[in-house]
């Protein structure tokens, strides 16, 4: 009986040693079952609320920076391919900033903004349109170049990449960054 009271005590100790023990009692302050008061939860001190920082739009500029950081670093590439690497890369840059810009723009409430009509609206349309096509085609061109230099190793991480970080301002303006442009392809490699 004594031997069986000395291995609890030593358990007992020991479990006092190791924070994360109590965990499933409300942590270091005893709360919980034990009684004690619990501890007070974070809170957020910029807004006083308990809730964690908001993250970046889905479709921001930084997702897709950190979209190719990852691409490149899974690509291994030669040092053949990094100047073509470069260009497709500042190309997917140009196009993820217009499209973050137009994002934002959608977000100024009607009022702050100057009015057009009917045909200027549809001239900003076709506009911006036009301007993500040329964006597109640049994107398309330099893909073609990079993907020429690419092993089959390299080709496979580029296709499940690449559904993933070109996205469509539709899909953009939803949220659905996972969203590819052409609806094909495999979201295997995301992060």
């Amino acid at each position: 009986m004594v031997k069986i009271g000395c291995i609890l005590l030593v358990g007992f100790v020991i479990a006092l040693g190791e924070p994360s023990a109590f965990a499933q009692f409300g942590g270091r302050g005893m709360g919980g079952i034990f009684g004690g008061p619990s501890r007070t939860p974070r809170s957020n001190t910029q807004n006083g609320t308990n809730s964690p920082p908001p993250r970046p739009a889905p479709d921001s500029y930084e997702v897709t920076e950190h979209r190719l950081a990852l691409m490149e670093y899974d690509l291994h590439l030669t040092e053949q391919q990094k100047q073509l690497w470069q260009t497709f890369a500042s190309k997917v840059r140009i196009y993820a900033g217009d499209l973050s810009r137009e994002h934002a723009l959608t977000n100024i409430p009607a009022s702050e903004t100057p009015p057009v009509t009917g045909l200027q609206h549809i001239d900003l349309l076709t506009d911006g349109a036009r301007i993500r096509m040329n964006e597109l085609e640049d994107i398309q061109t330099a893909a073609k170049a990079l993907y020429a230099t690419l092993s089959d190793d390299q080709k496979k991480v580029a296709d499940a990449r690449m559904t993933t970080l070109i996205v469509t301002p539709s899909a953009a303006a939803a949220g659905d960054s996972a969203g590819n442009y052409s609806g094909l392809g495999s979201n295997r490699y995301q992060h």
